[in-house]
C-alpha cells in the first residue's frame, strides 16, 4: 500500500496538504490487488487536490476559444442564465450570425481593436448604424465576460476603445418616436372615433406590382374601422402612458376602476418557438408592477370597453384560453394581438388622416411625459407615471426638447428694466 501527498491551495488560496492510500482494488476473483508502483494512490490524491482547488475562473476558456466558441458555449448560455429579455437575445442573436460569419474563426487573441473596428464599420454601411451600436454592446459584454471570468485568457477588452464610423447612412427611419404636441394628440384622439376620411388598407408589394388591377372596394371611414378597437386603443395609449407590450396585455384584473389605479403585470412578446404570450416578472425594468393612477377620460373608455367585450365574449364560439380570457386587447380568437398587425392598423389610420411616420404608439407616451412635465409636475413623480426605475431616462428620452420658452425671454426683458427707485 502506498501514500502519496501533495501540496495545493484551495479554492479561497489557503495552502493544504493531501493525502492519500492506495484505494482497494480486487481482481475478477475477489483478490486483492496489489498498488505495486503507487499509481493508484497518486490518482486519488490529485482527483483529491483538483475537488479542493476548484477555482471560480472558467478554464474552459483559453487562448486558443474562438469567437464562435466564447459566444455560443459561454456567453449566450450565461445570458439566458441571467434572465435577459426574449428581445435583447432575439437582436443580439441577429448580430452574433453576421460576427461569427465574419469573425467567428478568430482566436482571442487574433481579434484585437482594429479588426472590430474594421467589422462594426462595414457592418454599419451594411446594415445602418443601429446594428453597428448594438452588435458593439453585444461584443463588448462578451469580452468583459471572458476577462471577468477567465483565467487570464483575456485581460483587455478590445471593443472598449472601438469609434464606430459617423458617415454611415441609417437604414429606415431613425431617432425614435416623434414627438407629438398635446393639441395634436387632441385631433388624434377625436379623429379615430368621428373622421369620415376613407381608411384603405395598405396594400403589400405584390399586390402593388400586380399586372391586373385589384377589385375596387368602398373602404371604411377612419371612424368605421377603429370603432372595434383601435379608438380605445389610441385612447388608452395617452390616457395610460404604457409601452406599446404594456398595453396588449393588460388584463381587468389589473384594474381597480373606482379607485382609477392600475397596476400593469405583464406585458405580450413575442418568443421563438411559443409565438406571442404574456410574461410577468417582477424585475423587468420595461414593465414595472407599480400603481398608476388613471385620468378620467382614460375610466370612460375602459368601462364602455368593458361592457363592449363582455357582450363579445357571449357571442364567441370557441372555447377562450384562460390565460387570455381578461384581455383589454384580445384578437378576434381571443388571443394576444400581434403586435404586427397592430402597427399596420396604425400605420393605416396614419396614412388616412395624413399624420407623420415617425408619429408611433411611443408617442403618445412622449407626449403625456410632456404634458406632465410643461404642467410643473417633480421628475420623480413623471418617472413614477411611467413606470420608469431610473428619473434620468425620463430626462434624456421622455420630454420633448427644443421648444421656444416665452418665460425665458421675460426673465431677460426683466433685467433689462431699472431697479425701482
Amino acid at each position: 500500500m502506498w501514500q502519496a501527498k501533495v501540496r495545493v491551495r484551495d479554492a479561497s488560496g489557503k495552502p493544504r496538504q493531501v493525502m492519500r492510500t492506495s484505494p482497494p482494488r480486487n481482481d475478477s476473483r475477489g483478490r486483492p490487488v496489489p498498488d505495486r508502483d503507487g499509481a493508484r494512490a497518486r490518482n486519488a490524491v490529485l482527483a483529491a487536490a483538483a475537488a479542493i482547488s476548484v477555482s471560480p475562473l472558467n478554464a474552459a476558456i483559453t487562448t486558443r476559444t474562438t469567437i464562435a466558441m466564447l459566444w455560443t458555449e459561454h456567453y449566450r448560455p450565461y445570458l439566458v442564465s441571467q434572465g435577459r429579455a426574449e428581445n435583447t437575445l432575439v437582436a443580439y442573436d441577429r448580430e452574433a450570425s453576421r460576427f461569427i460569419q465574419r469573425l467567428g474563426g478568430r482566436r482571442l487573441t487574433e481579434t484585437p481593436t482594429t479588426v472590430i473596428e474594421a467589422y462594426l464599420a462595414e457592418l454599419a454601411k451594411a446594415h445602418g448604424p443601429g446594428s453597428a451600436k448594438r452588435c458593439r454592446s453585444a461584443l463588448s459584454g462578451m469580452f468583459r465576460y471572458a476577462i471577468r471570468v477567465s483565467d487570464g485568457a483575456l485581460t483587455i477588452n478590445p471593443v472598449r476603445e472601438v469609434e464606430l464610423v459617423r458617415d454611415a447612412k441609417p437604414k429606415g427611419r431613425t431617432g425614435g418616436a416623434e414627438h407629438i404636441a398635446v393639441d395634436h394628440v387632441r385631433f388624434i384622439l377625436d379623429a379615430v372615433r368621428t373622421s369620415t376620411a376613407p381608411c384603405p388598407r395598405i396594400l403589400s408589394k405584390a399586390e402593388r406590382e400586380r399586372p391586373s388591377p385589384l377589385k375596387r372596394y368602398e373602404p371604411p371611414t377612419v371612424a368605421e374601422f377603429c370603432k372595434d378597437d383601435m379608438a380605445d386603443y389610441v385612447d388608452l395609449l395617452f390616457g395610460l402612458n404604457l409601452r406599446a407590450s404594456q398595453l396588449r396585455g393588460a388584463i381587468w384584473p389589473d384594474f381597480d376602476l373606482k379607485a382609477r389605479v392600475y397596476v400593469p403585470s405583464g406585458k405580450i412578446i413575442r418568443v421563438k418557438g411559443q409565438g406571442l404570450v404574456r410574461v410577468t416578472r417582477t424585475d423587468d425594468p420595461k414593465n414595472r408592477i407599480q400603481p398608476i393612477s388613471i385620468p378620467h377620460f382614460a375610466i370612460k373608455t375602459l368601462e364602455s370597453r368593458r361592457k363592449v367585450l363582455a357582450a363579445r365574449k357571449l357571442l364567441h364560439p370557441d372555447e377562450i384560453d384562460d390565460r387570455y380570457a381578461d384581455l383589454v386587447f384580445p384578437s378576434t380568437n381571443w388571443t394576444p394581438r400581434d403586435p404586427t398587425n397592430v402597427d399596420t392598423d396604425w400605420r393605416r389610420i396614419r396614412l388616412a388622416l395624413g399624420i407623420s411616420d415617425g408619429i408611433t404608439a411611443h408617442s403618445f407616451r412622449k407626449a403625456g411625459a410632456t404634458a406632465k412635465d410643461d404642467a410643473g409636475l417633480p421628475l420623480r413623480v413623471i418617472a413614477d407615471s411611467l413606470g420608469q426605475a431610473d428619473i434620468n431616462t425620463t430626462l434624456r428620452h421622455s420630454r420633448a426638447r427644443g421648444k421656444a420658452h416665452p418665460e425665458a425671454a421675460d426673465v431677460l426683458d426683466r433685467a433689462m428694466q431699472p431697479p425701482a427707485n
